[in-house]
């Protein structure tokens, strides 16, 4: 790997890990479900809703990394933002009035939520290890 590279690394973790962090403070609500595969912390996913849009737009608003696996780590954290952002509008919609249709996509959105959470957190966690060598992140 070249130094430019690791350069690159290490300035795009210094810049995300502080809001992966914060979003990770609010993603547990999502994993959360019921019986019926819905979150039960309808407090939490009011704060999710609160929380998460402004981190979404910020990683939205940053220059794609030219180093494939940040790329990939940036796509993944704006899909996993944008699932449980989906989720917990979705679950609170139902909330408010029962539709099948709401009821579906609220079940949808949920399991993609856990499943890009569950997938991108080893991946962040491994390339924090790997990259955070003088403890700034």
């Amino acid at each position: 790997m070249k130094d430019t590279e690791k350069e690159e690394i290490r300035n795009w973790l210094c810049e995300v890990m502080p809001l992966y962090r914060q979003a990770e403070t609010v993603t547990h609500n999502i994993t959360q479900v019921d019986t019926d595969g819905l979150p039960v912390d309808l407090e939490g996913l009011s704060f999710i809703l609160i929380t998460l849009p402004p981190i979404l737009t910020k990683i939205k608003k940053m220059p794609k990394p030219r180093y494939n696996k940040l790329q990939q780590l940036h796509k993944d954290f704006k899909l996993m933002l944008d699932a449980c952002i989906k989720s917990a509008k979705y679950r609170l919609k139902i909330e408010r009035k029962w539709n099948r249709l709401w009821f579906s996509t609220a079940v949808f959105w949920t399991n993609l939520a856990i499943s890009f959470k569950k997938s991108l957190s080893p991946k962040m966690e491994k390339m924090v290890r790997d990259f955070d060598k003088g403890g700034i992140l």
